[in-house]
């Protein structure tokens, strides 16, 4: 037998070296993908900024503003030369209780959050009222703003249509939010956005886990940190009453366990990532894309490693996934009365994204909403004609390439790099419960020097987030640190990248990944102190969570 195992030896060696091959060539190519996509915004973000413009805001569209470039380059370069200047305080890092840091950015995220919520008190409007009209009912067992020919919000632009006809995977946020208003009462949307704080500050606790799990040294989770701290694009979202906030928490959670799954081999992980990510589908369809990256990962994992419990789990989760928001659906066809069919497909969708909209390139138009309605609600005929219109466009875009690239480049500067990402524009723009003027600190972020001062910080925050981050992926790649945990919250970058480069987008779309940028722009900054072109002494008092000597 001895004899047997030691024949086996090589073969079994060899084996695993071509496992390791075949993962890094798959993780550098992956790598390489992600770093040209965000390395291009990166780039365009030093010489435009893309912003609401003030005489169309609450059309939302889209001006392309050109930079001060030189103003750019020597705000960024104080912002290097302090990350540099950082490489004396290791023995700050190393003292650092990172439990009280995670406490103390929980309480932060709160804190801000429920001044801003509680001072603006957003009124629902368009999809967000329609889903808080659906759900008040529905906790109060009436259904009538489900169904065709009620006075629904906005019934006319959908010809007295139920507004679930068209978009029936909103109602597993419908569900979600039913559940919370049977809970806290039906008078306002309050309760949810006091409820998006709380996800808010999971949220970032979450990306600090992730961080800590992913990197292994203090001093990357303390940047994450303080990079959290100073996002603040999505503490001014909460007010939004509607499953985005709720739906990147729970995927956020779901991705740790993940993680967690794949470095220990603990397959008890994959219960409650796949419960957190059928919850984040059902807040927030687009969630999919989560989906998508846990199954490529898994099947990554899986080969390397031989854990065909991971192919398991990602058909088992998708399954869930899929199943649950059907569930849901039949469930209140069920109490309603009302037949909903599958809604507008994701080719309508891609029809949306490829047009020219008032606001930007692949915005909101109504023509997939139109198309299907005009088709008579047969999703197989308005799939035929939204083809045509979709190969008519493509043809249009390849034979003019000055065009199409126009037309792509704008498409991803509109989203990316219009760095408030509607934050402020999502409640400024809606009615308010308190007040018809808002005053005060709202006021001041609305309409005064202070609101300028935030898109000012919000351009240049984001200029070094991508830049760090374009860095740090590539870094990783070229120290060969990179492996398939860590480029899990890549990927969805790279997911929501492609989808909202092809199919509908918006700025507000975007934030929700934003945060995922932190933990590799945190170790890109980490990497450029230690790298070789700073000259500023390091102490060697270093600690770390585990054996190594490395803060």
């Amino acid at each position: 037998m001895g004899k047997l195992i030691k024949n086996n030896a090589p073969a079994t060696i060899a084996a695993r070296r071509w496992q390791d091959v075949v993962e890094r060539i798959i993780v550098s190519i992956i790598s390489v993908l992600v770093f040209l996509a965000f390395g291009f915004v990166a780039l365009m973000s030093i010489f435009q900024t893309s912003e609401i413009d003030p005489n169309a805001y609450i059309n939302e569209h889209i001006l392309y503003q050109g930079d001060n470039v030189l103003l750019n380059l020597m705000l960024m370069a104080i912002i290097f030369a302090v990350i540099f200047l950082c490489r004396r305080y290791y023995d700050f890092f190393a003292r650092v209780n990172m439990r009280v840091m995670e406490i103390a950015l929980v309480l932060y995220v709160l804190i801000l959050g429920l001044i801003w919520v509680l001072n603006v008190q957003c009124v629902p409007a368009a999809d967000s009222a329609n889903v808080f009209e659906a759900a008040t009912g529905a906790a109060q067992d009436n259904y009538t703003g489900l169904t065709s020919n009620a006075l629904f919000y906005n019934h006319d632009y959908y010809g007295n249509n139920s507004y679930f006809l068209f978009y029936p995977f909103q109602l597993g946020f419908v569900f979600i939010c039913e559940m919370i208003y049977r809970v806290f009462g039906v008078s306002t949307a309050i309760p949810l956005e006091v409820i998006n704080v709380i996800c808010l500050s999971l949220a970032y606790l979450g990306i600090a886990k992730i961080t800590k799990l992913l990197f292994e040294r203090k001093a990357i989770e303390f940047i994450a940190i303080v990079m959290m701290i100073g996002c603040l694009q999505p503490i001014l979202f909460t007010p939004f009453p509607y499953g985005n906030i709720m739906g990147m928490s729970l995927a956020i959670w779901a991705s740790y366990f993940l993680i967690r799954y794949m470095k220990s081999d603990r397959w008890l992980m994959l219960i409650p990532s796949g419960i957190l990510l059928v919850f984040a589908t059902l807040a927030k369809y687009n969630n999919m894309i989560y989906l998508v990256a846990f199954g490529i990962v898994l099947l990554i994992h899986a080969i390397k490693e031989k854990k065909w419990q991971s192919i398991a789990f990602i058909l088992i989760a998708s399954v869930c996934v899929v199943g649950a928001s059907k569930l849901v659906i039949l469930s209140y066809e069920n109490r309603s009365g009302e037949q909903y069919g599958s809604g507008v497909s994701q080719t309508l969708y891609l029809d949306v994204g490829l047009q020219e909209s008032y606001m930007a390139p692949g915005w909101y138009t109504d023509i997939g909403m139109r198309t299907f309605m005009n088709n008579g609600f047969d999703t197989n005929a308005a799939n035929a004609a939204a083809k045509m219109d979709i190969q008519n466009r493509l043809d249009a875009l390849s034979a003019d390439t000055s065009k199409g690239y126009d037309f792509f480049s704008k498409k991803i500067l509109s989203q990316w790099n219009e760095t408030t990402y509607e934050s402020v524009w999502v409640s400024k723009v809606k009615r308010h419960y308190n007040t018809d003027t808002p005053t005060g600190i709202v006021s001041d972020i609305y309409d005064s020097d202070l609101g300028k001062f935030l898109g000012g910080y919000f351009d240049l925050y984001m200029q070094m987030l991508f830049f760090l981050f374009a860095y740090g992926i590539i870094a990783l790649m070229i120290r060969k640190k990179t492996d398939i945990c860590k480029i899990l919250l890549p990927l969805i970058l790279y997911g929501a990248f492609l989808y909202h480069l092809l199919f509908e987008g918006k700025s507000q779309y975007i934030l929700t990944y934003i945060i995922l940028l932190i933990p590799f722009a945190a170790w890109g900054a980490l990497d450029l102190m230690d790298s070789k072109v700073n000259f500023i002494p390091v102490r060697k008092n270093r600690k770390t969570y585990g054996k190594k000597k490395k803060v």
